[in-house]
């Protein structure tokens, strides 16, 4: 396994935790809610990073 899979499992295995966490407590609604807009982020940054090196490059 390379750095980035130890990396990626890693945090995959910490959600499923606070997944299971939000779950017995019954904030799971408001677990997966918090889960999207944090991926939302995160391809927000991830798109502006990708236009920066497109307009970049040229």
């Amino acid at each position: 396994m390379t750095g980035w899979q130890i990396t990626g499992a890693a945090i995959v295995a910490y959600l499923l935790l606070l997944a299971r966490s939000a779950w017995k407590q019954g904030e799971f609604r408001q677990y997966l809610r918090s889960l999207a807009i944090v991926a939302a982020l995160c391809g927000v940054v991830a798109g502006a990073v990708a236009a920066a090196m497109a307009l970049d490059s040229q």
